[in-house]
């Protein structure tokens, strides 16, 4: 058996009796004051031992017997298992070291009196988590992985420090006790354990070694690092090294209120003051402005901007694109009270912009300027489209736009893609937040730097010549209007007549021409768009409402095998050999292992439309249902050609199908 010194004993006597103690006060309601009393005497026994100095480890365990013994015959039997559990608690990290009366720190203990005046008057009292005190010795049992007990007592050589594994705790609460006088200082007052209330049993119960250290101590470094501060709310931990980062007030993660999550700025960008100083200050010679360096340069108030030169302040004061200069330099008008034809003065600008645009976000901003004079908390579509007259007026990639009809078609063409990407639920609205977290207010400022083609998203005029050209080879007779013998035609008849059949009478979407079965251009666009590109979020809309016959949001399997009864037809026309037929229950199992086995056990009935969406490839899906054709094509890719086409600029299904139908029609043209 390993010999223990008087610490060790010190510390592995609180751990088993208090566990002990503990125990009992948890299990039972009877005996409540005599443990309170056994307590007390503990800690009288021990206040008197701070007294007297070292005392041997034998005559203190003696003392705390015979004391034991008069009140309480439960302690006695703690006493005969710390013999026991001495052995198998001792701490190897744990140094010897003589006991210092420096070191003891324990308070006198509460009088008899007022515990007793506590437990009445604090009977009721709900004890705070934070408050909670923790049973020093107790709570160490519960963490083996801890290089040392609370008890571990700071080594008294070099040598021996380097054998002590620092138990570091950065995470640890700050301490509510503070004293600038020293490092060590009075434990904090015990708080309320449960229903019991025993609120000083616990408040000197302090091993040898424990130090209850302020936060002005371990800043400033007061306390070595093999000491052990003990924090009010109950864990401990060594001094922070070096090498720990303190955590600052820019690590603080930010809260956005109400004003932010609308677009607001806390302050005024400076960027953007000196910017409209400097375009309004008097120009003088080189000498003045060395001269008025570093200081507020003087406003020219004589100086107006007019429309044609508004595109510097406009890209460089307020962030907008250039191409929407002209309606920037309109609202400015409008709130000024003069005519767009007048130039604007300084104290207009800026007015507008302290008042208006300054306190705004870029993105907000845009959405403003978009939104117009209308009240509405929303875009719409009309908006959208004056929105794209600005750019066609302005940039000089579009100058070849000339006719108004092509003018007319190109601006509705754009406005459609951005209210089908950014719309919700179909509701022809497109608030806020969506415009905020969406891609369009980084497109439109591309749209200054680069050409109108290079930009992908939304205003391609390449990808708006493919969609007006396959609604002008559909609609033979000129009558601006698709019905289902025309849809039928499209691809190639690879679409299932019974799926254009629901997609003619509204199902997928409401249809905007206001004729039955008939899709005007608008109708079309969405349609061609979900049709070409499945994977992105408005194509699974569409085409699960297309799908869900009886409108109950969930795809079941009688209504799956209607479709796919006639894509079934298309399977064997397109297979080579008879073994190559895939019967419905093949295509049901296929789909459940796409889908994922977790989301069909859950929904053995059917599939939702979160299914669908949480399925990285859903095109295979409605592919394997409706076309036959491009589910064919998938099975027999190439994956070396595949990866060329992930190389290239076109990251979509429909940026790939919008640049091989333009091909197409070019070589065609010549």
């Amino acid at each position: 058996m390993i010999s223990l010194n008087y610490h060790q004993r010190n510390t592995q006597a609180v751990k088993v009796i208090l566990s002990e103690l503990y125990a009992t006060w948890s299990t039972s309601d009877e005996g409540a004051f005599d443990i309170q009393k056994a307590l007390e005497e503990i800690l009288n026994a021990a206040h008197l031992t701070n007294k007297s100095g070292h005392v041997d480890g034998g005559q203190a365990q003696h003392r705390y017997a015979s004391r034991l013994d008069d009140r309480d015959d439960n302690c006695q039997t703690e006493l005969r298992a710390l013999e026991v559990s001495s052995s198998h608690h001792t701490d190897p990290n744990v140094v010897s070291q003589p006991l210092s009366p420096k070191r003891s720190t324990s308070p006198p203990p509460s009088s008899p009196g007022q515990m007793r005046r506590r437990l009445s008057d604090e009977y009721q009292r709900t004890p705070s988590p934070v408050q909670t005190p923790r049973f020093f010795g107790v709570d160490e049992l519960d963490y083996p992985h801890r290089a040392g007990s609370p008890g571990c007592i700071a080594p008294s050589s070099p040598s021996a420090s380097s054998h002590v594994k620092p138990v570091v705790d950065p995470m640890a609460p700050v301490p509510h006790v503070s004293n600038n006088s020293g490092a060590t200082v009075s434990p904090p007052a015990a708080h309320s354990l449960g229903d019991l209330n025993l609120d000083t049993i616990i408040n000197a119960a302090m091993v040898s070694g424990d130090v209850f250290a302020s936060i002005e101590t371990v800043t400033n470094g007061s306390v070595s690092q093999s000491q052990r501060f003990v924090h009010s709310s109950g864990s401990f931990a060594l001094t922070p090294p070096e090498n720990v980062r303190r955590a600052t007030y820019n690590d603080i993660p930010t809260f956005y209120g109400k004003a932010e999550m609308r677009g607001a700025l806390h302050a005024i960008s400076e960027t953007e003051e000196e910017a409209l100083r400097s375009f309004f200050a008097i120009k003088g010679s080189a000498l003045n402005r060395k001269l008025l360096s570093g200081s507020t340069l003087p406003i020219d108030s004589t100086k107006t901007v007019r429309k044609g030169q508004f595109g510097k302040l406009c890209q460089d004061v307020f962030k907008i694109p250039t191409w929407m200069k002209d309606a920037l330099f309109r609202r400015i008008a409008a709130a000024a009270g003069v005519s767009e034809s007048a130039a604007l003065t300084y104290e207009q600008i800026s007015s507008y912009y302290y008042n208006v645009f300054g306190p705004l976000t870029v993105n907000r901003r845009l959405f403003e300027l978009i939104r117009g004079d209308s009240n509405n908390e929303y875009l719409t579509l009309q908006e959208f489209k004056d929105m794209v007259r600005y750019l066609v007026d302005s940039h000089p990639g579009l100058e070849f736009l000339k006719q108004p009809e092509f003018q007319e078609y190109y601006c509705r063409t754009v406005a459609i893609r951005i209210m089908y990407s950014l719309e919700r639920q179909q509701n022809g609205q497109v608030r806020w937040f969506a415009f905020d977290r969406s891609d369009l207010p980084e497109v439109m400022k591309e749209l200054d730097e680069k050409d109108v083609n290079l930009v992908l998203q939304y205003f391609s005029y390449e990808h708006f010549y493919v969609l007006y050209c396959k609604f002008w080879e559909l609609d033979t007779d000129r009558d601006q209007l698709v019905g289902f013998d025309d849809l039928c035609k499209y691809g190639q008849n690879s679409i299932c007549p019974s799926v254009i059949k629901r997609v003619v009478e509204g199902s997928g979407r409401p249809l905007s021409s206001g004729k039955l079965e008939k899709l005007d251009f608008e109708d079309f666009v969405y349609f061609c768009l979900s049709e070409e590109d499945k994977n992105n979020s408005p194509a699974v809309y569409y085409w699960f409402k297309v799908l869900d016959v009886d409108g109950d949001g969930i795809l079941s399997g009688y209504e799956l095998y209607e479709f796919y009864r006639e894509n079934h037809q298309r399977f064997l026309e397109f297979s080579e050999s008879p073994e190559g037929d895939l019967s419905y229950a093949d295509m049901m199992c296929q789909m459940i292992d796409m889908m994922g086995f977790s989301l069909s056990k859950e929904h053995q009935f059917g599939l939702t439309l979160s299914d669908l969406r949480a399925c990285p490839t859903p095109s295979n899906f409605f592919n394997m249902v409706f076309n036959a054709q491009k589910f064919i094509l998938f099975e027999h890719r190439d994956p070396f050609a595949e990866h060329q086409q992930k190389m290239r600029p076109e990251k979509t299904d429909w940026d790939r199908f919008a640049r091989a139908e333009y091909d197409r029609m070019a070589s065609e043209a010549q």
